[in-house]
């Protein structure tokens, strides 16, 4: 059996490297300042994905410290924060939308990516 935090691992390594190599093909193709905002939106995508691990951990493990109406608000407030952010990154650090919200996307890829490996490797056994 595969503990989760081995798998969040892999998660995060494999959408770290797809991110750094998509920002890199996209710094050369389209410019630095687009391949910036590639990585940006990659980052966002791993703060996005951090923060919901840790949201789905303290509600399956319903700390006693934690009331769910603050679990909840917590969600919401993560799903509110991405597009906030975004906005923020396109008029006050004029980083290119399109490359940001494509480096979201792809570091996003790495959970759909992982999964299928995962699946593979269950059909083999």
């Amino acid at each position: 059996m595969i503990r989760a935090g081995k798998i969040e691992s892999r998660i995060f390594l494999i959408g770290g490297v797809l991110v750094a190599i998509g920002g890199l093909f996209t710094a050369l193709v389209f410019g630095p300042r687009y391949g910036a905002s590639f990585i940006a939106g990659g980052l966002l995508s791993a703060a996005n994905l951090a923060l919901l691990r840790r949201t789905v951990n303290l509600a399956l493990l319903r700390a006693p410290h934690r009331s769910s109406w603050r679990i909840i608000c917590g969600y919401i407030l993560r799903l509110l924060l991405i597009p906030l952010c975004l906005y923020a990154m396109m008029r006050l650090l004029f980083l290119g939308i399109i490359a940001a919200i494509a480096g979201f996307a792809v570091f996003s890829c790495s959970v759909f990516i992982e999964g299928v490996s995962e699946a593979f490797k269950k059909q083999r056994e």
